[in-house]
């Protein structure tokens, strides 16, 4: 019975099962997963230093989709800082995780 409530459910596509990129992807295209975090981390650390300096943060999100909106650096200031707490202006990579998960979930 659980089985057939399931396949009722709105928004429940019952014609395919998801794609491995639609399962590591949200719908905007950003990573969900740890592995395609971790890739995106890392094209991004150019020093490899595994932190993220403030100035890469912001070239990645006004890299991102803003639905015609672009963000201004005190925005994208203020939105790097609810997740990096560190003083010295850099950016872990759970902090990236993070920030990157709340870019997905707008």
């Amino acid at each position: 019975m659980a089985a057939i409530r399931r396949a009722y459910l709105p928004g429940h596509n019952n014609n395919r099962h998801l794609t491995t990129e639609e399962l590591e992807n949200n719908i905007g295209g950003l990573p969900v997963t740890e592995t395609k975090l971790r890739e995106l981390f890392d094209s991004y650390d150019k020093n490899n230093n595994g932190f993220l300096e403030f100035d890469e943060v912001k070239k990645f999100i006004k890299a991102q989709e803003n639905y015609g909106l672009e963000p201004s650096d005190a925005e994208i200031e203020r939105m790097i800082r609810t997740y990096a707490k560190s003083p010295d202006n850099h950016v872990s990579f759970e902090e990236f995780n993070c920030l990157v998960l709340a870019l997905a979930q707008r």
